[in-house]
C-alpha cells in the first residue's frame, strides 16, 4: 500500500482530519516517516484509543464503499433482468388473458348454438355437465384469470385446463349432432315435400307406418289432394323464411360476437390498469418513504457538516495560536478536549433523539387507544340509533291498534259497499243464466242429431272400406300361392347349381396344385442345367491346364483294381517324380472323373431308365445313388490314374473332347427337354385360363339367380306388407266403429249430466237469495258497529296528539343532554391529555437531573461517558447469559435475548421466557438487529 500523507485525505474523513490533522502535523514522527520504505503490512503511529477506532473505521469505511459500489452494480443488472422478465410477463399475461377470453366466448357461443337448435332437449344435460364450469366462471368474475391462475397450482391447473377441454369437446359433439339431426330432418322434409301427389312409397316401414296410423286409402279425393298441394306450398315457404331469419340471425350473432370480444378485452385491459395502478401505487409510496428518510438524512448529514467545518476552523485557530504561545503538549490537550467535547455533544443529541423516540411512540400508544376508543364510541353511537329506529314495544302496540283500527274501518266500510253491489250483480246473472241455460239444451240437441247422421254416414264408409280391403286382401292371397309355387319349383335347379359350383371349385383348386407342381419342376430342371453348365466350365478350364482325363470302363473287375493298385505301389517305391506329379494332378482327375461319372450316369438313366420321375424325393434319392457311384470311380480312378500316367498321356486329349462333345450333347438335350416342359406349362396355363373364364360364367349366372330369388322374396314381402295393411285397416275401421259406439253412449251420458246440472243450478239459485237476506242483516248490524268504531277513533287521534307532544318534549332534553355529556367528555380528555404531557415532561426533567448528577459525580467527562457505555452495554447484554448481545426476540411476550440462548432453551426443551415464563414455540422467536 502507499503512503498518503496526512494533509492528503479525502473530503469524506472530515471529522478524522478535524480530530487527528493538529497534533501530527508537525510532529518528529511525520518527519521520520518520510524516510522510511513501507513494507505491504504497516501498523499505524497510535497516540490513544480514539485514533485507533478512528483508524478502524476508515477502514471499514473504505471496505463499505467497495461492497456498495459491487451491491450498486448487481443491483442494475438485477434491475435490467427485472425490467425484461416483466415485459415478458406482461406479454405472457395478455396472451393468457386473450385465448381466456376467446375461449370463453367460444363456449358461451356453443351454449347458445346448442339452446337455439335444441330448444329445452339438451338444457338440462348442459346445466349438469357445466356445474364445474360455472363454479369456475364465478371464481372468475370474482378475481381476474390471472389472479385464479396464481392461486392454482400446476396439477389443478393442469385438471382444470383438461376439464375445460373435454368440457367445449362435449359441446364441440352435441352441437354438430344436433347440426346434423336438423339437416336430416330438413332433408327428410324436402323429400316428403318433393314425392308425388298421387304415389306413396311402398317400401319403407316409417310411411307404412304413418299410413296406417292416419288412416290413409291408397285412392285420394281431388279435394284433398288441393290441401296437400297448399301445405305444401306454405311449408316451403315458411322454410324459405326460416333459412332467411337463420342468416339475418348469424351475422346478429356475428356482430354480438365482435362486440362481445371487444367488451371482453376492453375489460381485461381495465383489470390489468387497475392491477397496474396497484403496484405503481404501492412504488410510490416506498418511494416517498424513501424520499422521506433520504430527506431526514440530509439534514442530520448537513448539521453534522456544518459542526464539523466550525470545528475545523477552532481547531485551525487553536493550533496557530498555540505554536506561538506554548508548544506540542497543549495542542495536544486542546484536540483532546475538542474531541471530548463533539463526543459529548454527540451523546447528548443520541439521548434527545432517545427522548423524542420514546415520547413518538407513547403518542403512537396514545393514538392507538384513541382510535379503539372512537371505535367503541362509534359502536355505541350505532346501537343507540338502531334502539331510537325500533321504538319500545309499549308504544309500539298503541301504534298499531290505531293503525289497526283504521284500517278495520275502511275495510269494513268498503265491503258493505262492495256486497250491495255484488247483490245486485247476482240478480242479473241469475237472470242470464236461465237464458244460457235454455240456449245450451237447444244447442245440445241439435249437436246429437247432427251426431247421429254423421255416425250413419260413417258406419256406411266403413262397411264400404271392409269390403274393398276384403277384395284386396283375396287377391294378395292368390298372388302369394302363385309365388310359393314358382319358389318350389327353382329350388331343386338353384341346389344343383350350387352342387356345379362346388365340382368346378375342387376342379380349379387341383389345377392350380398341379401348376405349381410344374412350376416347381422346372425350377429344379433350370438348376441342373445350370450345375451341368458349371461342369463344363470347369472341364474346359482343366482342357486349358493340360490335365489328363482317363476313360473308365463300365465294368471294373476286382482283379484289375487289385492289380493296378499294386502297380502303383511299385510304381511309387523307386519314382518318387511320379508321387510329386500325382499330388499335384490330384484335383483335376478327381473332377474329370467326376464329370465322366456324372455323364455315364445321365447316360445309363436316358437307356436304360424309364421317362422322367414325377416326384421330387425320387429325384432326390436317384442323385444320392448317383453321388455314391461317383465316389466309387472317384476311388478307382486315382489307383487307374497312377499307374496308366505316362501310357495313356498322348490318348488323354482325343478321349476328353470326345467326352466334351458327349456333354455338349446331352445339354442340348436337356435344353429340349427344358422347352418341352415349359411348352406343357404353357398349355396347363391356357386351360386354367379356360376354366376359370367358365368358372366367372357359372359364378355370374350363379349371381343372376340369386339376383331373381331377391327380387321374389321382394315382390312376397311387398305382398305380406300389403297383406298386414289390409288386416290393420280392418282392425282399425272395427276400432273406429267401437269408438263412434262409445261417443254416442258419451253424448247420451253428457246430456243426462246437463239436465242434472240445470237442477242443481236451480237449487242454487234459492240458496243465494236465502244468503243475500243474511247478508243484508249483517250489513245492517256492521253500520251499527262502524258507528261506534268511529268515536273509538276520534278518541285514539286525540291520545296521539298528546303522545306526539310528550315526544317532541323528551327529543329537546335529550339534544341537551347530549350536548352536555360531549362538553364534559371533550374536557375530560383534554385534562387526561395534559396530564400524560406533565407526565412526559417530568419523566425527561428527570433524566435530565440524573444527567446532571451524574456529571457532578464524575469530574471528567470521559468517565461519565464511560459510564453511560456501560450502561448502554448491559441494557444491549442478554439478561439471561450475561456474554452475548442482544440479537432474538420472542413474539408473544416481546422479551429480547441473545438468539443462543433461546435456541438452547428450545433444544433443551425449556421453551419458556426466562423473565415473564411465558411459552414459546419453534415459530415464535427470530433474529433482530440492533443499530
Amino acid at each position: 500500500m502507499p503512503k498518503r500523507s496526512i494533509g492528503s485525505e479525502d473530503s469524506e474523513d472530515d471529522e478524522l482530519r478535524a480530530s487527528s490533522s493538529g497534533p501530527c502535523r508537525d510532529s518528529p514522527l511525520a518527519k521520520k516517516q518520510r524516510y522510511i520504505e513501507f513494507e505491504p503490512i504497516r501498523i499505524c503511529s497510535i497516540g490513544s484509543v480514539k485514533e485507533i477506532d478512528n483508524c478502524v473505521l476508515r477502514a471499514q469505511h473504505y471496505k463499505l464503499c467497495e461492497k456498495f459500489r459491487l451491491k450498486e452494480k448487481i443491483r442494475l443488472d438485477l434491475e435490467k433482468r427485472i425490467e425484461g422478465f416483466e415485459r415478458r410477463q406482461i406479454q405472457d399475461d395478455a396472451v393468457m388473458c386473450i385465448i381466456n377470453r376467446y375461449w370463453n366466448r367460444l363456449d358461451e357461443e356453443m351454449q347458445l348454438l346448442l339452446q337455439r337448435l335444441d330448444g329445452g332437449a339438451t338444457t338440462v344435460q348442459i346445466d349438469a355437465e357445466m356445474k364445474d364450469e360455472a363454479a369456475s366462471s364465478s371464481q372468475h368474475d370474482n378475481g381476474h384469470f390471472l389472479s385464479v391462475l396464481a392461486q392454482w397450482s400446476c396439477e389443478e391447473m393442469d385438471e382444470k385446463l383438461k376439464q375445460r377441454v373435454e368440457f367445449s369437446q362435449r359441446s364441440l359433439a352435441k352441437l354438430v349432432q344436433a347440426v346434423s339431426r336438423i339437416g336430416e330432418q330438413n332433408g327428410r322434409i324436402i323429400t316428403i315435400l318433393q314425392v308425388e301427389n298421387s304415389t306413396v312409397s311402398p317400401g319403407t316401414a316409417d310411411e307404412v307406418r304413418t299410413a296406417v296410423e292416419g288412416g290413409l286409402v291408397k285412392r285420394v279425393s281431388s279435394a284433398s289432394l288441393n290441401i296437400d298441394t297448399e301445405l305444401r306450398k306454405q311449408t316451403r315457404s315458411l322454410l324459405e323464411e326460416n333459412n332467411r331469419l337463420q342468416k339475418l340471425l348469424t351475422e346478429f350473432q356475428s356482430k354480438n360476437h365482435r362486440l362481445g370480444i371487444k367488451t371482453t378485452s376492453y375489460d381485461d385491459k381495465v383489470t390489468m390498469m387497475a392491477l397496474r395502478v396497484d403496484s405503481l401505487t404501492t412504488e410510490i409510496e416506498d418511494l416517498r418513504y424513501r424520499l422521506h428518510k433520504s430527506m431526514q438524512r440530509e439534514e442530520k448529514l448537513d448539521c453534522r457538516l456544518a459542526e464539523y467545518i466550525k470545528k475545523q476552523d477552532a481547531l485551525q485557530i487553536s493550533t496557530t495560536t498555540a505554536r506561538s504561545e506554548a508548544g506540542e503538549p497543549q495542542l495536544n490537550g486542546t484536540g483532546e478536549e475538542l474531541a471530548s467535547l463533539s463526543k459529548s455533544k454527540l451523546e447528548e443529541l443520541q439521548q434527545d433523539l432517545e427522548i423524542q423516540t420514546e415520547l413518538a411512540s407513547n403518542r403512537l400508544a396514545e393514538l392507538q387507544e384513541m382510535t379503539e376508543r372512537n371505535k367503541s364510541l362509534s359502536a355505541d353511537v350505532e346501537n343507540c340509533k338502531m334502539k331510537l329506529k325500533y321504538i319500545s314495544s309499549d308504544d309500539v302496540k298503541n301504534s298499531t291498534e290505531y293503525k289497526c283500527l283504521q284500517t278495520a274501518f275502511n275495510s269494513l266500510f268498503e265491503d258493505s259497499k262492495l256486497q250491495r253491489k255484488e247483490d245486485e250483480e247476482l240478480k242479473q246473472q241469475i237472470v242470464q243464466s236461465k237464458q244460457t241455460f235454455e240456449e245450451q239444451i237447444n244447442s245440445i240437441k241439435n249437436d246429437n242429431l247432427i251426431a247421429l247422421d254423421r255416425l250413419q254416414q260413417t258406419v256406411i264408409e266403413l262397411d264400404n272400406d271392409l269390403n274393398t280391403a276384403r277384395r284386396e286382401y283375396e287377391n294378395v292371397c292368390v298372388d302369394y300361392e302363385v309365388n310359393t309355387a314358382s319358389r318350389e319349383q327353382a329350388m331343386p335347379i338353384n341346389e344343383q347349381m350350387n352342387a356345379l359350383m362346388n365340382s368346378l371349385n375342387t376342379q380349379n383348386t387341383q389345377l392350380k396344385q398341379e401348376v405349381a407342381r410344374l412350376k416347381r419342376k422346372c425350377t429344379e430342371m433350370g438348376v441342373q442345367i445350370q450345375m451341368c453348365q458349371k461342369e463344363l466350365d470347369g472341364e474346359r478350364r482343366v482342357n486349358n491346364e493340360n490335365y489328363l482325363i482317363i476313360k473308365l470302363e463300365d465294368e471294373i473287375t476286382p482283379g484289375s483294381a487289385t492289380e493296378g493298385g499294386g502297380h502303383n505301389a511299385e510304381m511309387d517305391g523307386p519314382s518318387p517324380i511320379l508321387d510329386g506329379i500325382d499330388v499335384k494332378k490330384e484335383e483335376p482327375p478327381d473332377t474329370t472323373s467326376q464329370n465322366g461319372q456324372n455323364s455315364d450316369q445321365h447316360r445309363n438313366a436316358i437307356a436304360f431308365s424309364p421317362p422322367p420321375p414325377t416326384d421330387l424325393a425320387e429325384a432326390q434319392k436317384l442323385i444320392q445313388r448317383l453321388r455314391l457311384e461317383r465316389d466309387r470311380y472317384r476311388d478307382k480312378l486315382r489307383s487307374l490314374a497312377r499307374a496308366d500316367l505316362k501310357e495313356k498321356r498322348k490318348s488323354w486329349n482325343e478321349e476328353q473332347r470326345r467326352r466334351l462333345k458327349h456333354l455338349e450333347d446331352q445339354c442340348e438335350r436337356l435344353r429340349r427337354e427344358l422347352q418341352s416342359a415349359k411348352q406343357e406349362e404353357d398349355g396347363l396355363m391356357q386351360e386354367m385360363e379356360s376354366t376359370g373364364q367358365a368358372f366367372e360364367e357359372l359364378q355370374e349366372q350363379h349371381q343372376k339367380l340369386v339376383e331373381q330369388l331377391r327380387e321374389k322374396d321382394d315382390v312376397n314381402l311387398k305382398l305380406m306388407s300389403e297383406r298386414i295393411r289390409s288386416t290393420q285397416a280392418q282392425k282399425k275401421m272395427r276400432d273406429e266403429r267401437e269408438l263412434l259406439d262409445q261417443s254416442v253412449q258419451s253424448l247420451e251420458n253428457q246430456l243426462a249430466a246437463k239436465l242434472l246440472h240445470c237442477q242443481r243450478l236451480e237449487e242454487k239459485e234459492r240458496v243465494l237469495t236465502e244468503n243475500r237476506m243474511t247478508i243484508e242483516l249483517e250489513l245492517r248490524i256492521r253500520d251499527q258497529n262502524n258507528e261506534t268504531l268511529r268515536k273509538k277513533a276520534m278518541e285514539f287521534s286525540q291520545l296521539a296528539t298528546d303522545l306526539r307532544l310528550r315526544l317532541d318534549r323528551q327529543d329537546i332534553q335529550f339534544t341537551e343532554l347530549r350536548e352536555s355529556v360531549m362538553k364534559k367528555a371533550s374536557s375530560y380528555e383534554a385534562n387526561a391529555n395534559k396530564i400524560k404531557r406533565l407526565e412526559e415532561e417530568k419523566s425527561s426533567l428527570k433524566r435530565k437531573l440524573e444527567r446532571a448528577k451524574r456529571m457532578e459525580k464524575y469530574e471528567n467527562v470521559d468517565e461519565l461517558l464511560q459510564e453511560e457505555n456501560r450502561i448502554l452495554k448491559e441494557s444491549l447484554t442478554c439478561p439471561s447469559c450475561k456474554v452475548n448481545r442482544k440479537n432474538a426476540i420472542l413474539d408473544k411476550c416481546r422479551h429480547v435475548f441473545c438468539f443462543e440462548c433461546i435456541r438452547l432453551r428450545y433444544d433443551n426443551r425449556r421453551r419458556k421466557c426466562p423473565k415473564c415464563n411465558a411459552a414459546f414455540g419453534a415459530n415464535d422467536f427470530h433474529r433482530i438487529y440492533l443499530e
